[in-house]
């Protein structure tokens, strides 16, 4: 048993039911939230058709932080992250995937349920030609929400027109590069009691995982994780180092964020970024 595991065993004593409170307070809290946002959505009739993009203006705003870290426990720094909704739908989704393809070099666009932001399907930047202005969804009758993610975008951002049931709901809206991702560098002054409750149980969560399922895992980490991708994930120790090695030639194709346990302050890279193979970070 190496020192790093013998740490973990020690800690786990005081981890786990520290974490099994965290895990109840997390459900109860994200039960109340999308309750709200339920009844919220069936008494404001008047649905506003418009992109919401993760900025630091848009987390000021009342409960948009609590509801985000319900939502996934974890930040994508890697990613422009951006929503619509909720709306109903009838019988179809249209996206204007042109927009999509000149603004980034990878993206996806995920269609949820609303209020249980249950995944049901992907738009992925792979799958589409090129030359190809519309897709078109054939969706259940039902409310549901659009959540849109750019990687390596272009200097010109713009986020896709949607028509629900043939009606254009809203047209091709543009971001200032220079307001992409704000919100990162000011995540350390959100710091609350309310948030260290609310994630604590995530980090302890991926310390037993090689003991618990799997899927149940892959769910609680990344609930409306991004069907195209790759993930692993796992935990490091204050003061503990880690090195990560890559072939060649998925160096273009990867990155790696490193998040504390209330998943502030993010460092992120992108490994076609690093020259050296190796990538070592000294975790303070």
């Amino acid at each position: 048993m190496t020192k790093s595991e013998k740490i973990a065993d020690k800690r786990l004593l005081w981890e786990i039911p520290a974490a099994f409170l965290s895990f109840i307070f997390f459900k109860t809290v994200r039960l109340l939230l999308r309750t709200l946002a339920n009844i919220n959505a069936s008494l404001n009739k008047k649905t506003v058709f418009r992109w919401l993009v993760y900025s630091d203006e848009l987390l000021k705003k009342p409960l948009i932080l609590p509801s985000i870290l319900v939502t996934g426990p974890r930040w994508n720094p890697h990613a422009i992250a951006a929503g619509l909704g909720p709306f109903e739908v009838k019988e179809s989704l249209a996206v204007e995937v042109k927009s999509c393809i000149t603004s980034a070099k990878s993206w996806s666009i995920g269609i949820y349920t609303f209020p249980q932001a249950a995944s049901i399907q992907h738009i992925p930047s792979h799958d589409l030609n090129l030359k190809e202005e519309w897709t078109q969804l054939k969706l259940n009758p039902g409310k549901y929400t659009l959540g849109l993610r750019y990687y390596h975008w272009s200097e010109s951002i713009n986020l896709p027109a949607i028509k629900i049931d043939e009606n254009k709901v809203t047209e091709t809206q543009s971001i200032p590069i220079n307001d992409v991702n704000n919100y990162l560098e000011n995540l350390t002054k959100r710091d609350h009691i309310f948030y260290r409750c609310l994630n604590y149980y995530i980090f302890t969560l991926l310390i037993c995982q090689k003991w618990l399922s799997k899927e149940w895992v892959r769910k609680e980490y990344l609930p409306v994780g991004d069907t195209n991708n790759e993930f692993f994930y796992g935990v490091v120790y204050k003061n503990y180092s880690f090195c990560v090695e890559i072939k060649i030639i998925l160096l273009d194709n990867y990155d790696i964020a490193i998040l504390n346990r209330l998943w502030q302050n993010p460092i992120h890279k992108n490994f076609g970024e690093i020259k050296n193979l190796t990538l070592s970070e000294k975790l303070e």
